[in-house]
């Protein structure tokens, strides 16, 4: 084959080759926060299985208003979007093109990668702290050893969700296209 003045060949310039995306590396934090998700998974499927033959099929009185809900059924919905989203932050963190940002950003580089893998490790240790309280008090109201949820540990929690994702968006602002 001929090679041009810059040493390529003829047929170089008609096959097009796929690009190898570098996998980005997990840090020492990556994990810590990836067991703090697994380990909160694990808890609320063993605060459902230590307490399951203790729940009425019956809510407490003090939540029974008409066409009542059973809470075991509660329960087990509950579990499937627990079990549910730490499945999808997980499949996310790996083909990124599922997550959705405001920016227009190359997603390829190896930088972006990173922070969206680091993005979707937070998102899922918090998600899965929050639904360990979220079980945690279902089986405690239900049992009737609690009135309700405290509103400051839910307020902490609702306030926890959004602040990863607006500082990694702001992090993601210096790749903007």
């Amino acid at each position: 084959m001929r090679r041009d003045s810059l040493g390529a060949t003829a047929l170089e310039g008609l096959i097009e080759l796929p690009v190898v995306v570098a996998k980005p590396k997990r840090s020492a934090v990556d994990w810590a926060l990836e067991a703090i998700s697994f380990a909160a998974l694990l808890a609320t499927v063993l605060i459902v299985a230590m307490n399951w033959s203790r729940i009425s099929n019956r809510p407490p009185p003090r939540f029974r208003p008409p066409g009542a809900w059973d809470p075991k059924v509660v329960l087990w919905s509950m579990m499937g979007i627990n079990i549910g989203a730490y499945v999808m932050l997980t499949v996310a963190a790996y083909y990124q093109k599922l997550i959705s940002i405001p920016l227009i950003v190359e997603r390829d580089a190896p930088q972006v990668r990173q922070l969206l893998l680091s993005m979707m490790i937070v998102m899922k240790a918090v998600m899965m702290l929050l639904s360990v309280y979220l079980v945690w008090s279902l089986v405690n109201v239900m049992m009737g050893r609690a009135t309700g949820f405290s509103p400051r540990f839910l307020t902490l929690f609702v306030l926890l969700v959004p602040v990863p994702l607006l500082l990694y968006t702001l992090k993601l602002r210096r790749y903007q296209r």
